[in-house]
């Protein structure tokens, strides 16, 4: 293949600049290259319809900057604030700290127990020995279980 070969099908060169820069904007999704992707894609239209290789270089450059500039200053922030996660606690967090009741007396030898928190059975365990029905006080959680404290 040479460069005459080449330059009267720059549409192939643009479309495999256009498929390697979405392959790594797929493979990274941090819009990286998503610009260059689009603007070989514009080049390689250019090129189909017939423009010069000089006026496919410099909108490809001149397509990617604005794109870029795009991608920089308004959407990858829209899309930073959509991906944060806000905290929002899960049930295990919502009991912490909170009291509640035993419903099966909790023995620490034989490693039972459940306990009622905010209307929601766990099972639970202590250093104590735990009647049903004492009024207890969510310590902290190890694996499932609700480690409790008689209040």
């Amino acid at each position: 293949m040479d460069i005459a070969y080449l330059v009267e099908n720059m549409w192939t060169l643009w479309l495999v600049l256009t498929i390697i820069f979405a392959i790594i904007e797929a493979a990274t999704l941090g819009l990286t290259t998503i610009w260059c992707a689009i603007g070989s894609f514009v080049a390689m239209i250019l090129d189909l319809i017939g423009m010069s290789s000089s006026v496919q270089l410099i909108v490809f450059i001149v397509v990617s900057v604005v794109f870029f500039i795009v991608c920089m200053i308004w959407i990858k922030p829209q899309l930073d604030k959509k991906q944060t996660l806000q905290f929002k606690p899960t049930n295990a967090d919502r009991v912490l700290g909170q009291e509640g009741i035993v419903v099966k007396a909790i023995d620490p030898m034989e490693a039972v127990g459940q306990v009622k928190v905010l209307g929601q059975l766990w099972s639970a365990k202590a250093d104590i020995n735990i009647p049903e029905g004492t009024k207890i006080k969510v310590l902290r959680m190890e694996g499932v279980k609700l480690v409790v404290e008689v209040i």
